[in-house]
């Protein structure tokens, strides 16, 4: 006999589906009016980081704040609070992967010889930050998951194994940006 989530499981996915299209789209929309209106970096030999990479590091620090905070009103049985927590998680997750996007768009791509660009460092930044970004799609899209799922009552106090795996997951790439963002501070100094 099939329980109420087996029931709700294929409507949300559904869900899922049209909410992973629309968030797709609002990043995307975000990433362009942010180059828009700030626009690219001018070239340069040295690596310079844009502005977009610390402001996106504060966001991603916003949403793993706001995934702890769920996690802990999901424990309480704060529904309505776990609720509002995950969707400020969100969308600060939606914000950071906008200002990432812009900020790789942004950053100077380094001198303009076949020398240049075989033995400097922009393009390891690029590629780096590239991989990473596209891990934190996918950390999004388990997040949004996790939301769509709190709203169909999916967790509780005795089963949040899944808001524990995105915020476990959330961290761990937040950790790894903040490595990423260490080395590449180093190399534009050097």
């Amino acid at each position: 006999m099939a329980d109420r989530w087996d029931q709700i499981r294929v409507p949300l996915a559904r869900k899922f589906f049209l909410a992973t299209i629309a968030q797709a789209a609002t990043v995307i929309a975000g990433g362009l009016l942010l180059g828009w209106i700030f626009g690219r970096q001018a070239p340069s030999e040295n690596l310079r980081l844009p502005l977009a990479f610390l402001v996106s590091s504060v966001l991603l620090a916003a949403g793993s704040v706001y995934l702890e905070i769920a996690r802990g009103h999901v424990r309480r049985e704060q529904q309505q609070q776990f609720r509002k927590s995950l969707l400020r998680a969100l969308i600060f997750a939606m914000s950071f992967v906008s200002v990432q996007g812009y900020g790789l768009w942004a950053i100077d791509k380094g001198g303009t010889s076949a020398e240049a660009s075989q033995l400097g460092v922009h393009g390891f930044v690029i590629m780096m930050t590239a991989l990473h970004g596209m891990h934190f799609v996918v950390a999004q899209s388990i997040l949004l998951w996790v939301t769509l799922s709190a709203f169909a009552d999916r967790y509780d106090h005795e089963y949040s194994w899944g808001v524990t795996f995105a915020a476990g997951f959330w961290h761990i790439l937040g950790l790894v940006w903040l490595c990423i963002l260490f080395v590449f501070s180093t190399a534009s100094v050097g």
